[in-house]
């Protein structure tokens, strides 16, 4: 009798996908973070232009945001495969729950991580009220504000990022060797 494809979960493809989500997150991060500062410098000078000259300027800037993406995007093509590698181990791919302590062990690091995620979001929520909101607030500025919720963003996602990968590399060899020992148990 076989068992149902229910039972298996591919970790190496849980892992890799949550630090490529992760890595997504930053790129477009850093690209917001770029785009603000950047509409922060501008100020008012923009609509102090003529229109030919907004349109200009409009055709340029969205260049340019075309270019930071598309750079974006190769590296993301280019450390996606590193980043997925560097968070899994070799030796583990679809691992049946069923099996003992299997279950408990892929549930507590699983827990490890949202709860190192919630302790990341609580820490720039914080961070937020009492240091960036108000920044923004005295300068009267949706720019330094929007900077403020990407630089956020981009912080939680490298938290999540290293906790996961920390977690990928240790949760396999937790798992190898529980798988072991019970490979060994059986055998004896």
């Amino acid at each position: 009798m076989t068992t149902p494809r229910e039972d298996f979960i591919n970790l190496g493809s849980l892992f890799r996908s949550s630090a490529t989500i992760t890595f997504v997150i930053q790129i477009v991060a850093v690209i917001l973070m770029i785009g603000s500062m950047s509409a922060y410098a501008v100020g008012d000078q923009f609509f102090q232009l003529g229109n030919e000259l907004k349109v200009l300027v409009l055709l340029i800037v969205c260049v340019i945001a075309l270019v930071v993406f598309l750079g974006a995007i190769s590296v993301f093509v280019r450390f996606s495969r590193r980043i997925g590698d560097a968070v899994v181990g070799p030796g583990i791919e679809e691992v049946k729950m069923d099996t003992p302590r299997v279950k408990t062990v892929v549930v507590a690091f699983g827990l490890l991580v949202a709860l190192m995620g919630v302790t990341g979001i609580y820490i720039w929520y914080l961070i937020d009220l009492y240091f960036l909101a108000p920044w923004a607030l005295s300068l009267d500025s949706i720019s330094i504000r929007i900077f403020g919720i990407a630089l956020g963003a981009f912080f939680i996602a490298l938290l999540v990022q290293i906790i996961i990968a920390a977690v990928g590399r240790s949760a396999t060899r937790v798992i190898i060797e529980v798988l072991d020992a019970d490979d060994s148990e059986f055998l004896e």
